[in-house]
């Protein structure tokens, strides 16, 4: 079994001890060290280079988001977990374009926070604000097949493009994009446009995308 290793940023001394607390209690998880500012992290990331690093949204929306994408180029190796008390749907979005993998809110119970943790270690998304499947009525997920437009248009809403950037990218009109959309929500199960781009940068290859 490979150790998964864990180091936090965070301002409050006491959500590092604590988090250390449960970590040893695991036996694939260890817990290398803490920070109290944004510059110190960096300092960890240098240091350790941890599988995962959670960075506290308390020190601020941009600079945390300034950061997580400074992180994520200079350390690829280590995966970055917003940690938050509170967070919006919009910044939970932002957060993961910026480079973050996992968004774990400081009130998750212990499983909660170790499910987090493997999965990202796993190269996965994982964040408690993600929605699942809606169910049909007999109780089956409902996901028929995409055509490649729709796969298409679920690449570009998940970089953050606005219909109208999207019909412009692809030379159609933009209520032509708002039906496809309204067909992948249909095939899907998915309920807005944030679980649809939720959906896709959790189903999107990185390498896509990353295109420009």
């Amino acid at each position: 079994m490979s150790t998964i290793t864990v180091c936090a940023c965070d301002s409050q001394p006491i959500a590092v001890e604590g988090l250390r607390a449960v970590l040893e209690i695991s036996e694939d998880l260890r817990f290398l060290g803490g920070a109290q500012s944004l510059l110190n992290g960096l300092g960890l990331l240098e240091r350790y280079f941890p599988s995962i690093i959670l960075v506290d949204r308390a020190f601020g929306a941009k600079p945390v988001l300034d950061w997580i994408a400074a992180a994520k180029l200079r350390y690829p190796q280590s995966r970055p977990v917003l940690w938050a008390t509170v967070i919006s749907d919009v910044e939970c979005f932002r957060a993961f374009q910026a480079g973050a993998r996992g968004i774990l809110k400081k009130t998750a119970a212990v499983p909660a926070i170790l499910d987090c943790l493997r999965t990202v270690a796993s190269d996965q998304i994982w964040t408690e604000t993600l929605y699942g499947p809606r169910q049909s009525p007999s109780g089956m997920p409902r996901h028929r097949a995409l055509t490649p437009r729709e796969h298409e248009i679920i690449t570009l809403v998940a970089r953050g493009l606005k219909n109208r950037e999207i019909a412009e990218r692809l030379a159609i009109a933009t209520g032509t994009v708002k039906i496809h959309i309204m067909h992948i929500f249909e095939k899907t199960g998915i309920r807005d446009r944030f679980e649809l781009a939720m959906y896709g940068l959790k189903n999107v290859p990185a390498a896509l995308l990353a295109q420009q």
